[in-house]
């Protein structure tokens, strides 16, 4: 009777193993980092407001050193609301290179933001940890000003003394 009760025991905590396993794998495998390339690159950018894309190549030390934390940001960065995307381009793809030198890629790594369907671009030049790209990016979308229509919304924006 003991020896069964072990082995059900056994069995239990084997399939529980397993199942843990499985769901750790899953989800370290989904990537949050949108891959785009000639074929969709202007689509895609032209249908959003808010794209920030990574131009890298896959040889590049600094591209290499980048992925993981640019990995950790949009994972977070896709629970925000709206979600923020984060995409990633391979400049030194032959058939992408004709795009990289449209929008003047001229060294790796370079993290441009196209706002308003590519109308406006800049550069990202700061840190590259995933918690200040994070914070950078948020900052970034939300509103600049806010619209004041009585003295109960101004209580509320100004400190009282």
């Amino acid at each position: 009777m003991m020896a069964i009760i072990f082995f059900v025991w056994f069995a239990l905590a084997a399939i529980l193993c397993s199942l843990t396993a499985i769901s750790a794998k899953e989800s370290e495998s989904k990537e949050f980092v949108l891959t785009l390339d000639h074929s969709n690159f202007t689509r895609f950018v032209t249908h959003h407001n808010f794209v920030v894309v990574k131009f890298y190549a896959p040889w590049c030390r600094h591209s290499q050193n980048l992925a993981p934390e640019y990995e950790k940001a949009a994972s977070v960065l896709s629970n925000h609301h709206p979600p923020i995307i984060l995409a990633k381009f391979d400049a030194d793809d032959e058939a992408n290179k004709y795009l990289a030198k449209q929008y003047r890629i001229r060294g790796y790594l370079t993290v441009k933001i196209f706002r308003n369907g590519g109308q406006m671009i800049q550069e990202y030049r700061d840190s590259r940890r995933a918690n200040y790209i994070v914070e950078y990016l948020k900052e970034q979308i939300s509103t600049a000003s806010v619209e004041i229509k009585s003295a109960e919304d101004a209580s509320g924006i100004i400190p009282q003394n």
